[in-house]
């Protein structure tokens, strides 16, 4: 298919390489893509097909010269795509190692790939390719919906229209913005399928989906590490409240759930198999007993250890998230755990007041506002059942699709914190102003002696504790005097080559170009001897005393008269220059072995 004269093309197809490309690369992959993409295809259609490979052919010399940075290009990917498949996934993350800061080379690669296709193929083929990989990459690695519906629709569009002149190229593109607002239609979610077993009775959590973590690539990868520790030690957060039971010396009353599906229900003590699960139903309102009688074990390390994975994914906010919570409510992060809860419910009470709002407002301020103070908090979204039927068994379809907030608390793990006035009831996490006893009292903290308990037994550890240590071998004495010693060779070397050339300049056969040589290398060496610089003959005369003015103002006579005849030097003149330089040379020897050491090196002398 020829792509000759289809100059409308080439914006459309670099449109769509940007926008495939920023989808897998980021922002600077797809602004790099655009230009060379469209770059491309406007030299293939002024100039010929063979246009569309050079960048491939660009790409590939590149990977073949700088073979070592190609590879680690080609290891920074493989570590972006398995950062960005193990965050969507939920799974651990094992940085690759060897990779560089950026990939420029297979940047160039990928868009000569593109940039061959569409020479050979034309601009609805590479089209149809383009939004293939775009939505590909969007199931395994995640993005920006907004992105991937811009670059389907485009890549439907042309496939429909084409670009063969600016009426079907303005067609295809109009047509892909018009098909944008598709990415904020949510189809009706279908009934769950399934059933769920529990005491009837009692209301019910069931998370379907938690949120994402909050972090760097540096901090998934800590956290990864951190989890594959405490697996290896027997700890995971399923377990982690029939732990906390064990380690406070109290038992509450467990029971069980078989729920279809991968629902996991609140309060998990322990997963039985496949679906049935052992929880303690009445944790929320013990929770601040339970912590306070915690003894110093296995358990509380290893629940430091996962603190502080909790923290670093689901306990920070940007600067701007910051500044828009404060602007809500500024909470104190020095109170202790109930007494911040207490006041973020209050905060979300005051801001959210109509009953009627949507669960989902309520869960976002309440982790956003968790997390100002210092709380680790995140959305869960799921089914929830008021009260479970007598019976014990219940329809998922019956049960409520909504979002909730958990927040963390120390020791404990993962609970439900409900702020909207139509389910807090029904889940509390802590009767404001309760005290350890049970009793009302506004004097002391139901937390503070717990949280002193935790973090004297539990202190957080760094991910560096639980890998293993790199062994540092002593670097032999050549390395380190290699550095150095270079260093002081290409010194020396730049300055003799520096000599050399002003030596082979003064001993030129040209007359009138040596002369000239001896004059200004001498006035440079007599400015350098003196201190001075930027004078006129005249002044620098003037400076000048004893001999050394002498030969100057002779020196300065031979050049005036070569410089105003056309006639080459006479042998007085140049000896009067050379006279001149030598005088020069002697004067800066004279003024001390670190200055004359200091203008060899430069090459000078």
């Amino acid at each position: 298919m020829s792509t000759e004269g289809n100059k409308f093309a080439a914006p459309v197809f670099g449109a769509a390489a940007g926008l495939c490309a920023y989808m897998l690369g980021g922002l600077y992959a797809g602004a790099a893509a655009l230009l060379l993409c469209a770059l491309t295809a406007f030299l293939v259609g002024r100039f010929g097909r063979k246009w569309g490979f050079l960048p491939v052919i660009g790409g590939a010399l590149a990977a073949g010269i700088f073979h070592e940075r190609f590879l680690a290009e080609c290891a920074l990917c493989a570590d972006n795509a398995e950062f960005m498949y193990s965050i969507k996934r939920g799974l651990t993350y094992t940085p690759v190692a060897g990779g560089t800061d950026s990939a420029y080379i297979l940047l160039v690669i990928a868009c000569g790939l593109i940039c061959a296709v569409y020479a050979a193929a034309g601009v609805r083929v590479t089209a149809v390719i383009l939004g293939a990989f775009s939505a590909l990459g969007y199931v395994l690695f995640g993005g920006n919906a907004f992105v991937l519906c811009g670059s389907l629709a485009l890549a439907v569009s042309v496939c429909c229209f084409g670009a063969d002149d600016i009426r079907k190229a303005g067609l295809a593109v109009g047509a892909a913005v018009l098909a944008l607002p598709a990415a904020f239609i949510h189809l009706p979610e279908l009934p769950p399928f399934g059933e769920v077993s529990a005491s009837g009775g009692e209301s019910l959590y069931l998370a379907e989906e938690y949120e994402q973590p909050h972090c760097t690539k540096a901090q998934y990868a800590r956290g990864s590490a951190i989890m594959t520790a405490l697996g290896g030690e027997g700890f995971s957060p399923e377990t982690q409240t029939s732990k906390l039971l064990e380690a406070a010396g109290t038992a509450l009353p467990t029971e069980e759930v078989e729920v279809s599906g991968e629902y996991v229900p609140a309060n998990v003590c322990g997963e039985i198999s496949d679906g049935k699960f052992t929880v303690c139903p009445h944790l929320n309102e013990n929770i601040f007993r339970l912590t306070a009688r915690l003894q110093e074990g296995d358990y509380l390390d290893c629940e430091g250890l996962y603190r502080e994975y909790v923290y670093s994914a689901y306990g920070s906010l940007t600067e701007k998230e910051n500044s828009n919570l404060r602007d809500i409510a500024e909470i104190d992060g020095t109170l202790p755990l109930d007494k911040k809860l207490a006041a973020v419910k209050s905060a979300v009470r005051e801001k959210l007041s109509d009953r009627s709002t949507d669960s989902t407002d309520f869960a976002e301020l309440t982790v956003g506002l968790a997390r100002s103070c210092g709380i680790a908090a995140r959305e869960v979204k799921g089914i929830y059942f008021e009260d479970m039927p007598d019976g014990g068994r219940a329809k998922l379809a019956d049960g409520e699709r909504r979002t909730w907030s958990e927040v963390y608390i120390d020791g404990a793990g993962w609970v439900v914190f409900e702020t909207a006035p139509m389910y807090e009831e029904v889940s509390p996490l802590l009767p404001e102003g309760a005290s350890a006893d049970g009793e009302k009292s506004d004097e002391d903290s139901l937390t503070s002696g717990a949280e002193d308990i935790i973090y004297t037994a539990a202190p957080p550890r760094t991910a560096a504790e639980i890998r293993e240590e790199k062994k540092t071998e002593k670097q032999p004495l050549w390395v380190l005097t290699a550095v150095p010693a270079g260093a002081i060779v290409a010194l020396l070397a730049a300055g003799r080559i520096r000599a050399a050339v002003r030596r082979k300049n003064r001993k030129t056969r040209d007359t009138a170009a040596a002369l000239k040589a001896w004059h200004f290398q001498g006035k440079e060496l007599m400015e350098l001897a003196l201190g001075i610089s930027g004078l006129s003959p005249e002044e620098l005369a003037e400076r000048a005393e004893g001999l050394l003015g002498e030969r100057f103002k002779e020196s300065e006579r031979a050049y005036e008269k070569l410089r105003f005849s056309d006639d080459p030097p006479d042998e007085s003149s140049l000896t009067a220059a050379t006279r001149f330089y030598e005088e020069s040379r002697r004067a800066c020897r004279k003024q001390g072995l670190l200055k004359s050491l200091g203008l060899w090196l430069r090459g000078f002398i």
